[in-house]
Parts: structure tokens; C-alpha cells; sequence
């Protein structure tokens, strides 16, 4: 039985190695011919489905709004910098399937200036329809516990991902993620299951010239059900793929981010701003 006690980091790192290994010695027993399946890298390197390993760090530092909540307190501050580490892998599962492991670990600081571990997320996205412009999968999410809830939620919390992603040419590619989880939140009943906010992540990223491009970064709209109320941000980034002689990506960009509507019955903080600067190195599977 699963407890309530936060891991580690060093427990993190080895539930990564693990996954990561079977991920590897899976992928390169059905390794394929042409695995992006005449999609270009640099195309590639920005789609979150594409049959591309992927080692993604970021750091991100946030602002919040000072203003009064719905309860007539002020709005607390959160989390200030994020250091994120993301692993992707894709497993081949034959011929018409393939699953996309996503794990993302983050070290936040918190409003007092400490830091630590922040909750962790792992989804496994099963794709069973790919045509020759997208493809579109669904499957479970796990979010781990933060070390402290100064850093992020300390509790477990499940439910499931699902993203469509469209490219229209080799220069736009378009669609959405959308992640729905659980947890026990509600105060006055631990043992209740409560439906967190729904993210919603439009994705639209434009192709330039050079393995230039343009995107709306992480622009996730959420909306709260318990409260009915949404946040809204919009971002903004540009970016670089270099690819090199071997066949893999690295990926180069700066992002910024605005809420640019919030209800007002939209409870806890609320992002005034966020700038990202990020590198990534992909390879095909």
C-alpha cells in the first residue's frame, strides 16, 4: 500500500533510471526504419507525440498578483523559481501503437525563499490512431507528492492525459493536451476524491526559417470545478533547433507568460508573470 510520505529525490531519480532502461531496451528492439515518418526534425523537436527522445531543462521564474481573493484575504504568493527536469520516451508497442512516457520533476522555491522537491508528474500516453499529418492518445497520469506543501501539492493524486496534435505542412503544428487529476484535498473529508482543475494546453507552434520558430509556450488555461472559474494565461516563445550531423535536435528557447483573465472566484494564487529560458536535446527512437 501506497503512503502518504513524499519521496525523495533520490527516489524520483530511480523510478527515471528504471523506466528510463526499460523505455531503451524496448524502443531498440522494435527500432524502425523512419520513425518520424517523413515529419522533419526540426518539426519534430517541437512535438510533444513524435517518436523523439527527449531531455528537457528549464528554469522558470514567477511573479504573482497582489490583490484580494474571493474570501477577502489576500491572494498567497507561490512558488517563485522552478528548476524542471523532463524525460520523454517513446516505446514502440507495434506495428498501429506506441506509448509516450512523460516523467517531470521540479525543485521550486518557495515564497520564503526556501526550496525543494516539488510534486512530480508521470503520464503514459498510448497513441493508437496516427495518420500522416497527427496523431491522437490518451492514457493514466500520476502526480507524486511534493517533499512540503510549501512546494507544490503533498499528496497523491491520479487521473489521466489525453493530447491531439495536427501539422498542417512542415511549418505549423497545432492541437492540444489535455490532463485531469484527483486527489484527497478536501478538508473536511480526507478520504474524498476531489476533481483538481482541468488544463487545457493549446499548442501552435510556426516554423521559421533557419530552424527558427514562434509558439505560445505553456499556455494552460484551467478551470476550477468546484469553484467554476478559470485562469487564462497567454505565452509567448521563441526559439531555435540546431540539428546536428547525427540526427538529433537541441532545442533553444526563451518563453514568457501572462494570466491574461482569472475569475474572480478563482481561489489561491494567481500567475501575473513567468519567464523561461529552456535547452532540450532530442534524438529519434
Amino acid at each position: 500500500m501506497i503512503n502518504d510520505r513524499p519521496w525523495t529525490v533520490r527516489g524520483r531519480a530511480l523510478i527515471v533510471t528504471g523506466f528510463m532502461l526499460l523505455a531503451a531496451s524496448s524502443a531498440m528492439a522494435q527500432e524502425e526504419e523512419d520513425p518520424l515518418g517523413g515529419q522533419s526534425l526540426e518539426s519534430a523537436a517541437n512535438d510533444a507525440t513524435a517518436s523523439m527522445w527527449t531531455f528537457q531543462l528549464s528554469l522558470e521564474g514567477r511573479t504573482w498578483l497582489d490583490e484580494t481573493g474571493p474570501d477577502g484575504q489576500p491572494r498567497p504568493e507561490g512558488n517563485r523559481d522552478q528548476l524542471m527536469l523532463r524525460f520523454v520516451a517513446p516505446i514502440p508497442l507495434g506495428k498501429n501503437l506506441k506509448v509516450i512516457n512523460r516523467f517531470t520533476m521540479r525543485n521550486n522555491e518557495a515564497a520564503d525563499r526556501s526550496s525543494g522537491a516539488g510534486d512530480a508528474e508521470y503520464f503514459a500516453l498510448f497513441v493508437p490512431f496516427e495518420w500522416a499529418t497527427g496523431r491522437w492518445g490518451i492514457g493514466p497520469q500520476v502526480n507524486f507528492p511534493a517533499e512540503s506543501s510549501k512546494f507544490g501539492s503533498d499528496k497523491w493524486r491520479y487521473g489521466f492525459a489525453s493530447a491531439w496534435l495536427e501539422r498542417v505542412g512542415d511549418k505549423v503544428l497545432t492541437g492540444v493536451l489535455v490532463q485531469q487529476i484527483w486527489g484527497q484535498t478536501d478538508p473536511e473529508d480526507p478520504n474524498k476524491q476531489v476533481a483538481q482543475p482541468i488544463t487545457i494546453q493549446p499548442v501552435f507552434n510556426y516554423s521559421l526559417k533557419k530552424g527558427l520558430y514562434i509558439n505560445i509556450g505553456e499556455t494552460a488555461f484551467s478551470y476550477d470545478w468546484q469553484n467554476k472559474a478559470w485562469s487564462i494565461p497567454l505565452g509567448f516563445r521563441f526559439g531555435k533547433v540546431f540539428v546536428t550531423e547525427k540526427g538529433s535536435a537541441w532545442n533553444l528557447y526563451g518563453e514568457i507568460r501572462k494570466t491574461v483573465y482569472h475569475s474572480d472566484e478563482w481561489r489561491g494564487s494567481v500567475l501575473d508573470t513567468a519567464l523561461r529560458v529552456n535547452l532540450s536535446y532530442a534524438f529519434p527512437m
